[in-house]
């Protein structure tokens, strides 16, 4: 099932929705992610906006996997991964 996220504080919801729904703490969280309990708390908050790697490590964490999927706005990836080449 493909959830789409539009906006961090969508991920953030969906984050905190899905620990609660495993029932893991924040802290087990944090241990699981390499992160700090209060990094965790700021995600959750929408006071943090993650890196790609970290987001992708938490969703791996509560059972999901995140895709890219390309868009109207994906001009600034587009440069991005242009100038990687």
């Amino acid at each position: 099932m493909n959830v789409p996220l539009q906006s961090t504080s969508a991920f953030a919801a969906f984050v905190r929705e899905n620990r609660l729904r495993t029932n893991m703490t924040q802290d087990e969280l944090a241990r699981a992610v390499r992160k700090s309990r209060r990094w965790v708390h700021d995600l959750e908050s929408d006071k943090v906006t993650p890196s790609l790697s970290a987001a992708i490590e938490v969703a791996a964490t509560l059972g999901f996997a995140l895709s890219i999927e390309r868009s109207e706005r994906s001009d600034i990836l587009d440069e991005i991964f242009e100038n990687l080449e």
